[in-house]
């Protein structure tokens, strides 16, 4: 790890100093932190710090305001799976502003739909960056490969979700709101899913993934790992699933007839909830299924979903740390408490905390980069173990936590602290020195 902390800024009398601007623009500026840089770990990277007042202009802000964009598909296919993290960025917004955790600024958000369409998306985020002119983008949209290279020579921060896109990995402008995940992501990953489901009896195995790039990639990924572990066999495996499909009868079938006792899939929770449906109407025998996504009050009380683990990248909801009691608190009553609204509260958590790393009194894209990317000891205020974003960034996240659906309720395996790969493939070898891969932790407490 660096091991480098930067300077916090105190939001406090000296904040109102910085609020006169120069004209000294920093717009289309490259981004700070190269590609070279990142492929280098990031060796040698030092902190930025803040300007004196009067602060250079900075596209975005103004004595009163950080204009932030948004690119999250409300419409399309991939709608019921991200729409409604923009509810939970909204609120982790709301919940800053309200505070003053900036100072006298205030966060507002400039929405764009891509509808996860690499073209829209594309589109959107030129709109944001040179239209809008925001000073950064949250993001959460499966097509953020499309308008990343773009963004990184702009010189604009992008905080959002992973998703397993190469940019996230490619990037070092583009953080995770916790992991990142590889550039190449079909030769380099864990074998974690596999493990998990080994440990709960699981022998045989049907993977099912849809058409899109990062859901195939997926299916390939854990196709590696079963060769890869003993006792482990692939019984059935698609990626022909049309995106928004909920028709899995024919699936069913041929996944009941492979005689596989466990499930893996690539897909969302509408297609995840309408295949587990189909399994049960064939009478597959299926002993163990993980999804990847879907951890959702309303799946416990769905007949199929019972005994379904869900994997997640933070803590579950049910252990109330501090962070989760604070996103309670603040997301509207009237907005499912589900895994798309926490991952929609921890992008604006992030970004939240980037701009604080860049400086409440003069904020700029190059000190947000270059100062979130050694920042070595972010949780979120307790929503997952401390990570570290130099260290995370172009990896697979090697630990998730697990939960299982029981008697119409989510029930935190392993005490609720997390479990962690066996093995690590890069570059398609095998890597048996696991030393960069955390320790389990400790049960979290409350």
């Amino acid at each position: 790890m660096i091991g480098r902390r930067t300077a916090r800024v105190l939001v406090a009398a000296g904040v109102v100093l910085g609020l006169a601007v120069s004209a000294t623009s920093t717009a289309g500026a490259e981004s700070p932190v190269t590609t070279k840089q990142a492929e280098n770990g990031f060796k040698g990277l030092k902190p930025v710090k803040e300007p004196a007042a009067p602060c250079p202009s900075e596209p975005g802000v103004t004595a009163s305001e950080i204009k932030i964009g948004s690119i999250i598909p409300t419409s399309g296919p991939s709608a019921t799976s991200f729409s409604v993290s923009r509810d939970g960025l909204a609120a982790r917004i709301a919940k800053a502003n309200a505070e003053g955790e900036l100072g006298t600024r205030k966060i507002t958000i400039v929405n764009e739909d891509d509808a996860a369409d690499a073209a829209k998306n594309t589109t959107a985020a030129q709109k944001l960056v040179e239209g809008e002119k925001v000073f950064a983008i949250a993001a959460n949209s499966s097509a953020m490969d499309a308008s990343a290279e773009y963004l990184y020579d702009q010189g604009v921060p992008v905080i959002g979700w992973h998703l397993g896109l190469p940019a996230f990995g490619t990037y070092p402008n583009m953080f995770g709101w916790k992991n990142s995940s590889p550039k190449d992501g079909a030769a380099s990953y864990t074998t974690r899913t596999i493990d998990f489901m080994k440990t709960k009896g699981g022998k045989k195995v049907a993977l099912v993934g849809t058409s899109q790039a990062n859901s195939a990639r997926v299916v390939l990924q854990n196709e590696d790992a079963i060769k890869r572990t003993k006792g482990m066999e692939l019984a059935y495996k698609t990626t022909d699933v049309p995106i928004g499909s909920t028709e899995f009868g024919a699936i069913a079938q041929q996944i009941k007839e492979s005689g596989a006792d466990s499930l893996y899939t690539g897909m969302d929770f509408a297609a995840n909830t309408a295949l587990m449906t189909a399994l049960s109407q064939a009478g597959a025998n299926i002993k163990v299924a993980i999804f990847p996504g879907g951890y959702d009050p309303r799946v416990t009380g769905l007949p199929a979903m019972d005994k379904v683990y869900f994997g997640l990248e933070f803590i579950p909801f049910e252990q109330k740390t501090p962070g989760q009691v604070e996103f309670d608190k603040w997301l509207p009553a009237d907005v499912t408490r589900g895994q798309v609204a926490m991952v929609g509260w921890l992008i604006g958590e992030a970004l939240v905390q980037s701009i604080k790393e860049a400086g409440v009194v003069c904020p700029t894209r190059k000190a947000l980069i270059t100062n979130m990317r050694l920042l070595d000891d972010y949780s979120a205020n307790g929503w997952f173990d401390p990570i570290d974003y130099s260290v995370e960034f172009n990896r697979p996240g090697p630990c998730a936590y697990y939960v299982q659906v029981q008697n119409k309720a989510f029930v935190p395996e392993n005490g609720g602290a997390s479990f962690c790969a066996k093995q690590v493939v890069t570059n398609n070898k095998l890597n048996k020195q696991l030393s960069n891969l955390p320790a389990p932790p400790t049960t979290p407490t409350t």
